[in-house]
């Protein structure tokens, strides 16, 4: 019915609020990967945030975020996240890095450098990841029903 719908709506709504609230490090432990959910995977190298230092991770592309983590297949709290949506910028940064097969994920906080494998894994990363930032999102009207 019309006011269950606008009920589960409100719900959500207070939910989603919940969580924003909330800081980075309990959002980290929420994200759960769903392997349907999967663009692209594999091994990267980050440089670390304070250090400097590089560091190999599993790094997991989904519609919403870029997940890394510490080994393969454990896809329960990422040791970091990027929300996609969030990027201006995915481009190659082998000269920023001096490293071969570079690429810097630029968002609001933090420039992330990361390391691919390869040439090709590296383009596939930064198209992969180019595609999300300006995927379609699905708005909802507040002035539609929700039946």
């Amino acid at each position: 019915t019309g006011a269950q719908g606008r009920a589960d709506r409100c719900f959500f709504l207070d939910w989603l609020c919940q969580r924003q609230r909330r800081g980075i490090q309990a959002m980290s432990n929420e994200i759960m990967v769903l392997r349907s959910d999967i663009i692209k995977e594999g091994y990267l190298s980050k440089q670390s945030k304070h250090l400097k230092e590089w560091r190999q991770r599993w790094f997991v592309l989904t519609p919403q975020y870029l997940c890394s983590f510490k080994t393969q297949g454990d896809y329960r709290n990422p040791t970091e996240f990027i929300r996609v949506r969030e990027c201006s910028t995915v481009k190659s940064a082998d000269e920023d890095t001096g490293k071969e097969n570079s690429f810097r994920v630029d968002t609001p906080g933090r420039v992330f450098y990361l390391v691919a494998e390869g040439s090709a894994d590296k383009e596939a990363w930064i198209g992969h990841i180019g595609r999300q930032m300006v995927r379609p999102v699905m708005l909802i009207d507040e002035q539609m029903p929700f039946e």
